[in-house]
């Protein structure tokens, strides 16, 4: 039973994420809009990926390389969400140099270059590696976004970027996202 309404919770999500993704005709308020919406997919992400036991301690890190609008957002989020019990802290990095360990890596479109130094730095840890732009799971990220034709918001999952760090994803989250 609570397996089934934590699948019936999940899909919930997926329905007002697309519902966010659609309604706005200017290029300003979809980009508002989606900044809202990979926030609410990157909260879902740290909902229902599992981490290691070991990095279940202490303060759940985000971390973002590079500038972007996403990281107010992020900050809201951290103002009023917990992350498995745990305080979300955000934290921004200019340069691949400055990244220090987190749970979560978002690496913003103009940073996109860095995702190479970003696997092998996140190498045998649990980070979840996570682009803004499109092609970056392939490039070694766990999970990226996808902007459809219709507007509409996915996400890529690399499967095996996953199981490198140890990270477990439900096969509900399978399902919403593209297997590359």
């Amino acid at each position: 039973m609570r397996k089934e309404l934590k699948h019936i919770r999940m899909v919930a999500i997926v329905v007002l994420l697309f519902l966010l993704g659609g309604g706005c005709t200017s290029r300003v308020c979809a980009q508002d809009v989606d900044y809202k919406s990979y926030t609410l997919f990157v909260y879902n992400f740290i909902k229902y990926i599992e981490w290691p036991e070991s990095k279940n301690q202490g303060d759940f890190v985000v971390g973002v390389l590079g500038d972007s609008p996403i990281i107010k957002e992020l900050e809201k989020l951290a103002a009023t969400k917990k992350a498995k019990g745990h305080t979300i802290v955000i934290k921004r990095f200019s340069t691949a140099e400055q990244v220090t360990d987190c749970n979560l890596l978002y690496v913003t479109s103009a940073k996109s270059g860095s995702i190479k130094a970003m696997k092998d730095f996140a190498k045998n840890k649990s980070i979840l590696i996570v682009g803004e732009r499109e092609g970056l799971a392939k490039k070694g990220a766990a999970l990226s976004f996808v902007t459809l034709e219709d507007d509409g918001l996915k996400f890529d999952i690399n499967k095996a970027e996953l199981e490198q760090h140890n990270l477990k994803i439900p096969g509900t989250l399978i399902q919403l996202g593209l297997v590359i």
